[in-house]
């Protein structure tokens, strides 16, 4: 039996975890104000390296030059475009993976289970996928990177945990009472299964959000890319010192100023996943334990 008090041991242990814990947001928090700090100070403090956590000179000259660039906020617009379809997308191809293994029988079911799982362990490739995609004359086209990150069979498999969860009895009941199938799946299943698809949701969000080789692979066109190529290139443009981005004079542009852009393109990035995060918060915890405990 559990003593309802806590042992000194106990303390300890909370204790160290707590320390570990502070340690971790450090770590994980001063990269981000640093960054934040530089985006918003002035030159001169930020030629000099004198900026750490607190801006110096206080300026927002950064994001009114990135404000300004056309290609900066064509390339947000183009993630936000490819997330937001791709993450409705993924859930629904997902939502329609998941429901027969959790919900119906039907011949060959075992086989189909296979046939899910085998891309956990094997995949065709980057040079058959690329082939694939060029094949069906989705280069330079945002279906390209939505259809090959359409499904996971991970999600698969979170999904399905989550369902197999639903009581067996109110599927039946639905379906004595005249409900066909797909009105089952969309009118009493899929609301019960809110908390994994925010779950998911928030997965695929990101992964939409955060990726690079895919844009990288599939689209060659400037006026395509996406916030992550855009960032790439300000990057190693700010390395040579050689970007224009409205700041310049005669073509040469500081490092400093570059320093700032690239910095504040970064907050900017941010922005998105640090606004959505809160309001999935609850169903993201939820979701996870859920599929893991009904599994």
């Amino acid at each position: 039996m559990l003593h309802s008090k806590m042992t000194k041991m106990d303390y300890v242990i909370e204790a160290v975890l707590i320390v570990i814990g502070a340690i971790v947001c450090i770590c994980i928090l001063y990269p981000i104000l640093n960054i934040l700090a530089i985006s918003i100070s002035a030159d001169g403090p930020v030629l000099r390296h004198d900026v750490r956590l607190i801006p110096q000179g206080f300026t927002l000259k950064a994001y009114k030059d990135i404000l300004k660039n056309e290609s900066i906020l064509r390339a947000f617009g183009n993630s936000i475009f490819i997330t937001g379809v791709g993450v409705v997308c993924s859930l629904a191809a997902t939502y329609l993976a998941a429901y027969p293994i959790a919900c119906c029988e039907f011949p060959g079911k075992k086989i189909y289970n296979v046939f899910v799982l085998i891309p956990m362990w094997f995949q065709g490739g980057m040079v058959p996928s690329y082939l694939c995609v060029q094949k069906m004359g989705l280069i330079n086209s945002y279906w390209a990177l939505i259809l090959t990150a359409l499904i996971s069979s991970y999600h698969v498999l979170i999904l399905t945990s989550f369902l197999r969860g639903i009581p067996r009895e109110l599927l039946e009941s639905a379906r004595m009472d005249g409900a066909g199938e797909f009105r089952v799946m969309l009118q009493v299943v899929a609301p019960l299964a809110k908390a994994s698809f925010a779950t998911i949701g928030l997965w695929v969000i990101a992964g939409h959000w955060n990726a690079y080789f895919g844009p990288l692979l599939y689209i060659t066109k400037s006026e395509r890319f996406t916030l992550q190529q855009v960032l790439r290139e300000i990057v190693l443009e700010a390395d040579a010192a050689q970007m224009d981005l409205g700041t310049a004079r005669s073509g040469q542009v500081s490092v400093n100023i570059a320093d700032q852009i690239r910095y504040g393109v970064l907050i900017v990035s941010m922005i998105p996943m640090m606004v959505i995060y809160p309001f999935v918060q609850k169903y993201f915890v939820k979701g996870v334990t859920l599929g893991a405990v009904k599994g």
